[in-house]
């Protein structure tokens, strides 16, 4: 028996890193997992994963700040899976491809507003959408990626910071309204991890830094973070409700919490 054993999910962000983690942990713990992805193809192979390890899994493309197509999306999935979505895990996230990691004068209204919208504003839209449907199903639940960036000030971080905070306290906020209705809303705050995108763009240098200011002494990978979603909208999490998971090796921890130039976004 899984901890999601026929639990209807959907995964916004699934098909790559931490998103292709969390879809395969949860099909592995026995979900039914939507897996949506801006590009299909993508979404395909990590469906084809799960299914090929004996989980159920359906392959969904749709551009997430795309309001129109990403609530067609949510209904649509909603009537495929198997008992309705139960369980929505907002994965997608990062820095917009027209923004860069700049000191707060340097940055454009336009590339605020795009790393806000793929940080916050599809999360909004997605969870209005989902909780209408989850209304009539008590035991439903919603985990939501934010940052440990969204915890504290960063380097460079104004945009990507203040749309994961407002994240976690839209979490907060729908935690509160929802609870009647037998629906959590949680967090999950990751630190370093190292996924197949960041290994691409870092150095190893820039990598071993980042590794130093982790008490724990390395990076954390995709499937901790998948860890730490399975466990939010298992039971085991029954009365865990409104909070934010920090999933960071320790590091928010520590005081001073990194030396200079740890962070990639500090580098110019």
């Amino acid at each position: 028996m899984g901890l999601l054993d026929g639990v209807g999910a959907l995964v916004l962000g699934g098909g790559r890193g931490i998103g292709a983690a969390v879809s395969g942990g949860l099909g592995a713990s026995g979900a039914h997992v939507g897996v949506l992805d801006l590009e299909l193809d993508r979404a395909a192979a990590v469906a084809e994963e799960i299914r090929a390890g004996g989980g159920d899994a359906l392959p969904i493309e749709c551009d997430i700040l795309d309001d129109e197509a990403l609530v067609a999306a949510i209904r649509s999935v909603d009537e495929q899976l198997k008992g309705g979505l139960r369980l929505l895990v907002n994965v997608a996230g990062g820095m917009h491809a027209h923004a860069r990691w700049l000191p707060t004068h340097e940055w454009t209204p336009e590339a605020w507003d795009a790393v806000v919208g793929l940080n916050l504003r599809y999360v909004f839209v997605a969870c209005r959408e989902a909780l209408t449907l989850m209304v009539d199903r008590p035991g439903s639940s919603i985990v939501n990626i934010a940052s440990i960036s969204g915890l504290t000030g960063a380097p460079r971080h104004a945009a990507y910071g203040a749309a994961k905070a407002g994240l976690m306290n839209l979490t907060e906020t729908l935690a509160i309204e929802y609870g009647r209705y037998g629906i959590r809303v949680n967090a999950l705050a990751p630190g370093s991890i190292l996924t197949p995108a960041v290994a691409g763009g870092t150095s190893s240098q820039a990598s071993d830094r980042m590794a130093v200011t982790v008490p724990l002494g390395r990076r954390g990978s995709p499937s901790e973070i998948a860890d730490g979603v399975v466990f939010l909208a298992s039971p085991m999490a029954s009365y865990i409700n409104g909070h934010t998971l920090v999933v960071d090796g320790g590091v928010s921890a520590r005081f001073p919490m990194h030396l200079p130039g740890g962070h990639v976004s500090e580098n110019p």
